[in-house]
């Protein structure tokens, strides 16, 4: 039977497929065929929790969270299940055909915007417009994370298929307020006190705070609602 292994970078993004408290590093059975690792964000902290789960049994790995869109034509909440994965080094990484499209003929099912373009792998936060622009153009990927490059290498260095999940919360236009990004602690988590002070030196940061917050709501719905179709690759 083929056990799925999930990446995830966040706590927040966890909570679409769980209730549970997860401990970050560890791989969780959330059944007998799917399992989570709550990595922390960026490609390292990905890589160690791709090799965790194949260690754990995993035969099939998932990058499953959000990503910001490159595109204009995405919106916050959008579904991303791309085919391929542009790298930071201009490697090209492609993603498990004939799973990924199982995967869209489900995803198809949703109320949601679908994006099957490139996906960017990205070293570090693209939180401008003017970033998100350039990438776009030097890629020609619609939308960028940072942990999906590093779970479809280790994926491929294991010889286990690999799928992409993941819904746009930060649009094209919307920029990453300075006072978030400030209050990232080395695994993506936001610290709520420095976020604080953070705002209370920079206010009129707010409106796009309160912006990004509504953006993820809307891609954590379609997280949400993507999880009953999530199947192991061959199963329909």
């Amino acid at each position: 039977m083929t056990r799925l292994g999930l990446v995830v970078a966040l706590p927040a993004e966890c909570r679409t497929l769980t209730r549970q408290r997860l401990h970050r590093g560890e791989v969780h059975a959330l059944s007998d065929s799917l399992s989570v690792c709550l990595s922390g964000s960026g490609a390292a902290n990905a890589e160690k929790a791709s090799h965790r789960l194949a260690k754990e049994g995993c035969t099939a790995l998932v990058s499953w969270g959000c990503a910001g869109a490159l595109s204009s034509h995405l919106a916050s909440g959008d579904l991303v299940l791309p085919s391929e994965i542009a790298c930071p080094d201009g490697s090209i990484l492609p993603i498990a055909s004939d799973w990924q499209r199982r995967a869209v003929r489900h995803a198809e099912t949703l109320r949601c915007r679908l994006s099957t373009g490139r996906l960017a792998a990205s070293a570090g936060v693209i939180h401008s417009h003017d970033a998100k622009r350039a990438l776009a153009g030097s890629t020609g990927a619609e939308a960028v994370d940072m942990e999906s490059g590093a779970v479809a290498r280790t994926a491929a260095s294991l010889g286990l298929p690999v799928l992409v999940v993941r819904t746009i919360a930060d649009h094209a236009e919307l920029t990453i307020p300075r006072s978030v990004l400030d209050a990232l602690d080395p695994y993506g988590d936001t610290r709520l006190l420095r976020l604080m002070g953070n705002l209370a030196l920079r206010p009129g940061e707010l409106p796009d705070l309160i912006r990004l917050a509504l953006a993820f709501k809307a891609a954590s719905a379609t997280l949400r609602a993507m999880s009953p179709h999530l199947h192991a690759p061959g199963n329909s």
